[in-house]
Protein backbone atom coordinates (compact mmCIF):
# COMPACT_ATOMS: atom_id res chain seq x y z
CA UNK A 1 0.00 0.00 0.00
CA UNK A 2 1.42 3.41 -0.98
CA UNK A 3 2.25 5.83 1.81
CA UNK A 4 -0.20 8.47 0.60
CA UNK A 5 -3.02 5.93 0.71
CA UNK A 6 -2.61 5.46 4.45
CA UNK A 7 -4.57 7.51 6.94
CA UNK A 8 -2.56 9.85 9.15
CA UNK A 9 -3.34 7.60 12.11
CA UNK A 10 -2.01 4.64 10.12
CA UNK A 11 1.16 6.50 9.21
CA UNK A 12 1.75 7.51 12.83
CA UNK A 13 1.32 3.88 13.86
CA UNK A 14 3.79 2.95 11.14
CA UNK A 15 6.41 5.35 12.45
CA UNK A 16 5.89 4.05 15.99
CA UNK A 17 6.38 0.49 14.77
CA UNK A 18 9.88 1.25 13.48
CA UNK A 19 12.67 0.00 15.73
CA UNK A 20 14.63 3.25 15.38
CA UNK A 21 11.64 5.27 16.62
CA UNK A 22 10.84 2.87 19.46
CA UNK A 23 14.47 3.00 20.54
CA UNK A 24 14.37 6.81 20.67
CA UNK A 25 11.31 6.79 22.94
CA UNK A 26 12.80 4.00 25.08
CA UNK A 27 15.98 6.03 25.56
CA UNK A 28 13.99 9.00 26.81
CA UNK A 29 11.13 7.38 28.74
CA UNK A 30 12.33 3.92 29.70
CA UNK A 31 9.51 1.67 30.92
CA UNK A 32 6.92 4.36 30.20
CA UNK A 33 7.71 4.38 26.47
CA UNK A 34 5.07 1.87 25.31
CA UNK A 35 2.28 3.61 27.21
CA UNK A 36 3.43 6.99 25.93
CA UNK A 37 3.50 5.83 22.32
CA UNK A 38 -0.01 4.41 22.69
CA UNK A 39 -1.17 7.80 24.00
CA UNK A 40 0.15 9.49 20.85
CA UNK A 41 -2.06 7.27 18.70
CA UNK A 42 -5.04 7.93 20.98
CA UNK A 43 -4.58 11.70 20.78
CA UNK A 44 -4.31 11.68 16.99
CA UNK A 45 -7.25 9.29 16.64
CA UNK A 46 -9.42 11.62 18.73
CA UNK A 47 -8.53 14.78 16.78
CA UNK A 48 -9.92 15.38 13.29
CA UNK A 49 -7.66 18.43 12.99
CA UNK A 50 -4.47 16.52 13.83
CA UNK A 51 -5.44 13.97 11.22
CA UNK A 52 -5.01 16.72 8.63
CA UNK A 53 -1.39 17.30 9.71
CA UNK A 54 1.78 15.80 8.29
CA UNK A 55 2.60 12.65 10.29
CA UNK A 56 6.28 13.57 10.61
CA UNK A 57 5.39 16.87 12.30
CA UNK A 58 3.09 14.98 14.70
CA UNK A 59 5.87 12.58 15.59
CA UNK A 60 8.33 15.44 16.05
CA UNK A 61 5.98 17.35 18.37
CA UNK A 62 5.31 14.16 20.34
CA UNK A 63 8.99 13.42 20.75
CA UNK A 64 9.72 16.94 22.00
CA UNK A 65 6.98 16.49 24.63
CA UNK A 66 8.44 13.08 25.52
CA UNK A 67 11.88 14.65 25.96
CA UNK A 68 10.37 16.66 28.83
CA UNK A 69 8.46 13.60 30.12
CA UNK A 70 5.17 15.49 29.70
CA UNK A 71 1.95 13.86 28.45
CA UNK A 72 0.63 15.03 25.07
CA UNK A 73 -3.05 14.85 26.01
CA UNK A 74 -3.99 18.55 26.01
CA UNK A 75 -6.86 17.83 28.42
CA UNK A 76 -4.27 17.15 31.13
CA UNK A 77 -2.80 20.63 30.68
CA UNK A 78 0.92 19.74 30.50
CA UNK A 79 1.76 19.74 26.79
CA UNK A 80 -0.05 19.41 23.50
CA UNK A 81 0.34 18.71 19.80
CA UNK A 82 -1.54 21.61 18.24
CA UNK A 83 -2.58 21.63 14.56
CA UNK A 84 -1.39 24.62 12.58
CA UNK A 85 -2.35 24.26 8.96
CA UNK A 86 -0.92 20.95 7.75
CA UNK A 87 1.65 20.69 10.52
CA UNK A 88 1.52 19.95 14.24
CA UNK A 89 3.35 22.23 16.62
CA UNK A 90 4.64 21.39 20.08
CA UNK A 91 3.00 23.54 22.72
CA UNK A 92 3.75 23.80 26.42
CA UNK A 93 0.77 24.29 28.72
CA UNK A 94 0.89 26.04 32.08
CA UNK A 95 0.97 22.82 34.10
CA UNK A 96 4.02 21.80 32.08
CA UNK A 97 5.91 24.91 33.15
CA UNK A 98 4.89 24.25 36.77
CA UNK A 99 6.12 20.67 36.48
CA UNK A 100 9.51 21.71 35.12
CA UNK A 101 9.85 24.33 37.85
CA UNK A 102 9.11 21.73 40.54
CA UNK A 103 11.72 19.38 39.09
CA UNK A 104 14.38 22.09 39.25
CA UNK A 105 14.25 21.93 43.04
CA UNK A 106 14.67 25.69 43.58
CA UNK A 107 11.02 26.72 43.96
CA UNK A 108 9.20 26.49 47.29
CA UNK A 109 5.77 27.25 45.84
CA UNK A 110 4.00 28.77 42.84
CA UNK A 111 0.55 29.20 41.35
CA UNK A 112 -1.34 30.85 38.51
CA UNK A 113 -5.01 31.76 38.57
CA UNK A 114 -7.70 33.85 36.95
CA UNK A 115 -8.71 36.94 38.95
CA UNK A 116 -12.35 37.98 39.27
CA UNK A 117 -13.60 41.54 39.41
CA UNK A 118 -14.59 41.35 43.10
CA UNK A 119 -11.14 39.95 44.04
CA UNK A 120 -9.07 42.82 42.63
CA UNK A 121 -8.58 46.02 44.59
CA UNK A 122 -6.07 47.84 42.38
CA UNK A 123 -3.55 47.34 39.59
CA UNK A 124 -0.80 49.72 38.50
CA UNK A 125 0.34 48.84 34.95
CA UNK A 126 3.38 51.12 35.27
CA UNK A 127 4.89 49.58 38.40
CA UNK A 128 3.25 46.19 37.99
CA UNK A 129 1.91 46.37 41.53
CA UNK A 130 -1.35 44.54 42.12
CA UNK A 131 -3.46 44.48 45.27
CA UNK A 132 -5.94 41.68 45.85
CA UNK A 133 -8.52 41.41 48.60
CA UNK A 134 -7.30 39.66 51.73
CA UNK A 135 -10.69 38.26 52.72
CA UNK A 136 -12.18 36.17 49.91
CA UNK A 137 -15.21 35.11 51.94
CA UNK A 138 -17.23 38.00 50.56
CA UNK A 139 -16.20 37.34 46.95
CA UNK A 140 -19.02 35.56 45.13
CA UNK A 141 -18.14 35.68 41.43
CA UNK A 142 -15.67 32.78 41.47
CA UNK A 143 -18.02 30.58 43.47
CA UNK A 144 -20.87 31.37 41.10
CA UNK A 145 -18.75 30.56 38.06
CA UNK A 146 -19.25 34.01 36.54
CA UNK A 147 -16.43 33.72 34.02
CA UNK A 148 -17.58 36.92 32.32
CA UNK A 149 -16.34 38.69 35.47
CA UNK A 150 -12.74 37.54 35.02
CA UNK A 151 -10.64 40.70 34.72
CA UNK A 152 -7.12 39.28 34.63
CA UNK A 153 -4.63 36.55 35.46
CA UNK A 154 -2.03 36.39 38.23
CA UNK A 155 1.02 34.15 38.54
CA UNK A 156 3.52 34.05 41.39
CA UNK A 157 6.39 31.99 42.72
CA UNK A 158 8.52 31.77 45.83
CA UNK A 159 12.07 30.42 45.74
CA UNK A 160 13.63 28.37 48.51
CA UNK A 161 15.84 31.40 49.14
CA UNK A 162 12.74 33.40 50.10
CA UNK A 163 12.64 35.53 46.94
CA UNK A 164 9.06 36.01 45.77
CA UNK A 165 7.73 37.56 42.57
CA UNK A 166 4.35 37.87 40.90
CA UNK A 167 2.97 39.06 37.56
CA UNK A 168 -0.54 40.27 36.80
CA UNK A 169 -2.00 40.77 33.32
CA UNK A 170 -5.45 42.04 32.48
CA UNK A 171 -7.67 40.14 30.07
CA UNK A 172 -7.02 42.86 27.48
CA UNK A 173 -3.26 42.58 27.98
CA UNK A 174 -3.46 38.81 27.43
CA UNK A 175 -5.64 39.32 24.36
CA UNK A 176 -3.23 41.91 22.96
CA UNK A 177 -0.34 39.51 23.57
CA UNK A 178 -2.20 36.78 21.66
CA UNK A 179 -2.96 39.09 18.74
CA UNK A 180 0.70 40.13 18.56
CA UNK A 181 2.28 36.69 18.77
CA UNK A 182 -0.33 34.25 17.42
CA UNK A 183 -1.02 34.41 13.70
CA UNK A 184 -3.77 31.79 14.03
CA UNK A 185 -5.57 33.87 16.68
CA UNK A 186 -5.46 36.90 14.41
CA UNK A 187 -6.95 34.77 11.64
CA UNK A 188 -9.69 33.56 13.98
CA UNK A 189 -10.65 37.12 14.83
CA UNK A 190 -10.57 38.22 11.20
CA UNK A 191 -12.46 35.26 9.72
CA UNK A 192 -14.48 33.97 12.66
CA UNK A 193 -12.55 30.71 12.79
CA UNK A 194 -11.70 28.51 15.80
CA UNK A 195 -8.24 27.32 14.75
CA UNK A 196 -6.27 28.67 17.72
CA UNK A 197 -6.17 27.48 21.31
CA UNK A 198 -6.46 31.16 22.21
CA UNK A 199 -9.94 30.94 20.72
CA UNK A 200 -10.94 27.52 22.05
CA UNK A 201 -9.31 27.76 25.51
CA UNK A 202 -8.44 31.38 26.25
CA UNK A 203 -8.29 30.77 30.01
CA UNK A 204 -5.60 28.08 29.78
CA UNK A 205 -3.55 30.05 27.26
CA UNK A 206 -3.74 33.23 29.36
CA UNK A 207 -2.55 31.35 32.46
CA UNK A 208 0.29 29.83 30.50
CA UNK A 209 1.32 33.21 29.08
CA UNK A 210 1.39 34.94 32.46
CA UNK A 211 3.37 32.11 34.08
CA UNK A 212 5.76 31.78 31.14
CA UNK A 213 6.50 35.51 31.12
CA UNK A 214 6.96 35.55 34.91
CA UNK A 215 9.41 32.66 34.87
CA UNK A 216 11.33 33.88 31.83
CA UNK A 217 11.77 37.36 33.32
CA UNK A 218 12.42 36.66 37.01
CA UNK A 219 12.57 32.91 37.59
CA UNK A 220 15.55 30.63 38.09
CA UNK A 221 15.61 28.69 34.83
CA UNK A 222 16.91 25.14 34.65
CA UNK A 223 18.28 23.89 31.32
CA UNK A 224 14.96 22.13 30.65
CA UNK A 225 13.02 25.31 31.46
CA UNK A 226 15.16 27.37 29.10
CA UNK A 227 14.68 24.76 26.40
CA UNK A 228 10.91 24.61 26.99
CA UNK A 229 10.53 28.39 26.69
CA UNK A 230 12.44 28.23 23.40
CA UNK A 231 10.62 25.14 22.07
CA UNK A 232 7.11 26.32 22.91
CA UNK A 233 4.87 26.74 19.84
CA UNK A 234 7.44 25.47 17.35
CA UNK A 235 7.00 23.02 14.52
CA UNK A 236 10.00 20.71 14.47
CA UNK A 237 10.12 19.76 10.82
CA UNK A 238 13.87 20.04 10.43
CA UNK A 239 13.82 23.82 10.76
CA UNK A 240 12.53 24.30 14.32
CA UNK A 241 10.51 27.36 13.42
CA UNK A 242 7.68 29.15 15.16
CA UNK A 243 4.77 28.15 12.95
CA UNK A 244 2.24 30.30 14.78
CA UNK A 245 4.37 33.43 14.50
CA UNK A 246 6.21 33.27 11.19
CA UNK A 247 7.77 36.69 11.80
CA UNK A 248 9.86 35.21 14.63
CA UNK A 249 13.15 33.90 13.30
CA UNK A 250 14.94 31.15 15.19
CA UNK A 251 18.05 29.13 14.54
CA UNK A 252 17.27 25.92 12.69
CA UNK A 253 17.10 22.84 14.91
CA UNK A 254 16.62 19.27 13.75
CA UNK A 255 15.07 17.69 16.83
CA UNK A 256 13.65 14.52 15.34
CA UNK A 257 14.67 13.02 12.02
CA UNK A 258 12.79 10.13 10.47
CA UNK A 259 14.12 8.45 7.36
CA UNK A 260 11.22 8.84 5.00
CA UNK A 261 12.75 6.13 2.79
CA UNK A 262 11.66 3.67 5.49
CA UNK A 263 8.20 3.31 4.02
CA UNK A 264 5.25 2.34 6.19
CA UNK A 265 4.07 -0.46 3.96
CA UNK A 266 1.91 -3.11 5.56
CA UNK A 267 0.23 -0.76 8.04
CA UNK A 268 -3.52 -1.05 7.85
CA UNK A 269 -5.16 2.25 6.99
CA UNK A 270 -7.96 3.31 9.31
Amino acid sequence: MAKNELSVVGQVKGFLAQDSVKNRFNEVLGQKANQYMASIVNVVSASAQLQKCEPKSIMSAAFVAASYDLPVDSNLGFAAMVPYGTKAQFQMMYKGFVQLAIRSGVYEDMNVSEVYEDELKSYNPITGEVELVTDFSNCTQRKAGQTDKIVGYYAWFKLLTGFRKGLYMTVDECRNHAQKYSASYKQDIKKGWTSSKWTTDFDAMAKKTVLKLLLSRWGVLSIDMQRAISDDQKVFDGEGKYSDNPETKEEAVDIFTINEQQTIEGVVSE
